[in-house]
Formats: C-alpha cells, sequence, structure tokens
C-alpha cells in the first residue's frame, strides 16, 4: 500500500480554487493575504490525516 497525499492552498482560510497541487504561484490577488496549505495524507484502510501549514502573508 502507498501514502497517497493531497493538498488544498488557501487565502485567509479560505480554499483557493483549483489549487490543488503540491506547488502553489502566488498571484497579485494573495498580495495582503495570508497564504496557507493543508496537506492531508491516507493509506489504504488507515484513517485520514491532515496537518496545516503555518501562514505566510504576502507583500
Amino acid at each position: 500500500s502507498s501514502l497517497e497525499l493531497g493538498y488544498q492552498w488557501k487565502r485567509d482560510g479560505k480554499v483557493i480554487t483549483g489549487a490543488t497541487a503540491k506547488t502553489y504561484t502566488l498571484t497579485a490577488a494573495d498580495r495582503g493575504h495570508t497564504v496557507t496549505v493543508v496537506v492531508s495524507g491516507v493509506i489504504y484502510l488507515y484513517d485520514r490525516a491532515a496537518v496545516a501549514s503555518a501562514g505566510v502573508t504576502v507583500r
């Protein structure tokens, strides 16, 4: 069984639509806002776990 990871990037705690890749390229819309990522992982037959990053305010 292998580990499957999922990513969800957020701006000020709200989902950034379509931002589900391992990396995220900042946009002008991020300026002045806090960006975070939630990484979730699951292994077949085990519970899913998730962790959120610390926020980074984009200048």
